[in-house]
């Protein structure tokens, strides 16, 4: 059954009446593979979780899931089946301590190649559901696709994760351009991944700014540095979060710092009920980046 053939999206007119506030989307993206991309999703959501905020992890990655995996997760039924109509999404989320998850399927070649009308459709199933959110984190796939461009666009921030590497550099601004330049995105925050310092961090995001003209149409904040730590590795393979594992290494702490402020940017201005401001994107962050917050 085609996604197109499920009826998504038919939002419960009395749950988006019960009270719930507007859910804070972050989109979290990278130029290449290998740049921790997901694992800054997983760790982040995590470290939200942790600090109180009530927060789920959209596997967005259609077609190359491991968010799973990540968490050391055997998921009975993905996006993969709320896609093919034997499911609603509230029947595929997870749980792990304080953060939900919602897992998608890798080798499905039915999420791989949808398109924007039928992520559009995918993103307009989450108003029906009915408990309330603070955050939602979304791990988008590696590339720009016709689906990346539809989870960028319903974001109300954009975590542009950055590995000090040329081809990383390279990517991440041919991404940046892409989607400024196709789809009207132009404010993004990078955050540098990998690193061995708080100088390191600032130095790539430099490199990253130095990259763009004076006069580019695209507005570039500073959203911090994790940095380099064997913790992170163990965590990662020991399928789970480093913020769980081990709280006071330096990437947990990091991780923790960048939660705390994100609790801090601005907020969406409308209580939309559920996350139907994914279609309607009910905010236009007017201040959003527009200085480099460390």
């Amino acid at each position: 059954m085609r996604l197109a053939d499920v009826k998504l999206g038919q939002a419960d007119t009395s749950a988006r009446q019960a009270g719930h506030g507007p859910v804070q989307v972050i989109a979290v993206t990278g130029g290449k593979g290998g740049t921790g991309k997901t694992n800054i999703s997983v760790n982040l959501a995590y470290a939200l979780a942790r600090v109180g905020r009530r927060t789920m992890l959209l596997d967005a990655d259609l077609g190359m899931a491991n968010v799973d995996v990540l968490l050391g997760l055997t998921p009975a039924r993905t996006l993969f089946d709320v896609v093919s109509g034997t499911c609603q999404i509230e029947d595929i989320i997870m749980t792990v301590d304080e953060l939900m998850v919602v897992p998608a399927a890798s080798g499905a070649h039915q999420l791989a190649s949808l398109g924007c009308r039928e992520c559009a459709g995918l993103v307009r199933a989450f108003s029906d559901l009915e408990r309330p959110l603070d955050t939602l984190v979304v791990d988008t796939a590696t590339g720009i696709s016709a689906c990346v461009a539809s989870f960028c666009r319903a974001a109300n921030e954009i975590i542009v994760v950055v590995c000090n590497e040329p081809a990383s550099i390279h990517d991440s601004v041919a991404r940046i351009e892409m989607l400024s330049a196709e789809f009207g995105i132009n404010r993004f925050r990078i955050l540098a991944n990998m690193v061995n310092s708080a100088r390191d961090g600032r130095a790539l995001f430099s490199r990253v700014l130095a990259e763009f003209s004076d006069d580019h149409a695209q507005v570039l904040s500073y959203a911090g540095f994790v940095p380099r730590d064997e913790c992170l590795v163990e965590a990662l393979n020991a399928r789970t979060s480093v913020v769980s594992a081990f709280p006071r290494s330096r990437s947990a702490m990091a991780l923790l710092n960048l939660a705390r402020q994100v609790m801090s940017w601005p907020q969406p201005a409308q209580a939309g009920g559920h996350v139907e401001f994914f279609v309607e994107r009910l905010i236009q962050n007017e201040n959003s980046g527009m200085e480099v917050t460390s």
